[in-house]
């Protein structure tokens, strides 16, 4: 995919935290319609890497680059109306909510309707809820959760708590998604049906960047793959070029964890 332009540029990216450096100088490109994983050994700087590209956590340094707009510094709702939605290894949702009522959450990102407009129920905001009422219908549909969209979050099993996440994050529209560990704790069959969502998300022009320790699911998955090593760059290219790289297999390829 090296043709196809960057819709994220991280540039000489660093992250301390008092003496420790948890990201030091990372800079590498996610194309345009692209499925990243950024993978390495625990404690390798991949969750921080994540957590600053979101806004959860501010750079010491270095730029993220999004569609030619630098979201250094911005705060993790500016960086969602940006375009960037985000999953984590725990799923974040609303327990005491339904299903579809999660999705609505992810809707409200964009912004686009005035609490005043929605207090005072206007044929705009009617006319708005009934466009996100289909979109809800539409992401539920897409992730294999339309007859489950009305049951309490509390009722579902785990590997659904995954895919609600999925469903809402995307309901946000955004350009770049964001996962963080997205099979940890999910079955083959699920891993299996999570590896076709994220196909399917690619072809809606959905960039993604993940982490993930699930080697099998990204080596059969992503377009590119990152390999961080103790916070810096080890080595970046598509999954081919990075099987055989002595340096990635020395560093975590070969080893457990």
């Amino acid at each position: 995919m090296t043709d196809v332009a960057a819709l994220l540029n991280v540039e000489h990216l660093s992250r301390r935290y008092g003496g420790v450096v948890a990201v030091k100088d990372v800079s590498f490109e996610v194309p345009q319609g692209s499925i990243a994983a950024l993978i390495g050994p625990n404690g390798a700087g991949k969750t921080t890497t994540l957590n600053v590209i979101s806004g959860l956590v501010a750079p010491t340094s270095g730029r993220i680059v999004l569609a030619g707009e630098n979201l250094a510094g911005k705060r993790s709702d500016e960086v969602c109306r940006s375009g960037i939605a985000r999953t984590f290894q725990t799923p974040q949702i609303f327990r005491s909510m339904s299903v579809r009522d999660n999705l609505k959450v992810g809707t409200m990102a964009r912004g686009r309707i005035s609490l005043m407009e929605t207090a005072l129920s206007t044929p705009r905001v009617r006319k708005e809820e009934q466009q996100i009422a289909a979109e809800i219908d539409d992401w539920l549909e897409f992730v294999g959760l339309r007859d489950d969209a009305n049951r309490p979050i509390s009722e579902l099993p785990f590997g659904r708590l995954r895919f609600v996440e999925v469903a809402r994050a995307l309901a946000a529209k955004p350009s770049l998604l964001l996962m963080d560990e997205p099979s940890s704790g999910l079955s083959r069959a699920e891993a299996q049906e999570l590896r076709a969502i994220m196909l399917r998300i690619r072809e809606r022009a959905v960039t993604v960047l993940l982490v993930e320790h699930n080697m099998p699911l990204v080596m059969s998955t992503a377009d590119l793959v990152i390999v961080l090593d103790k916070g810096q760059l080890l080595a970046g290219g598509t999954p081919t070029e990075i099987r055989a790289n002595a340096a990635v297999r020395k560093a975590y390829l070969g080893t457990q964890g």
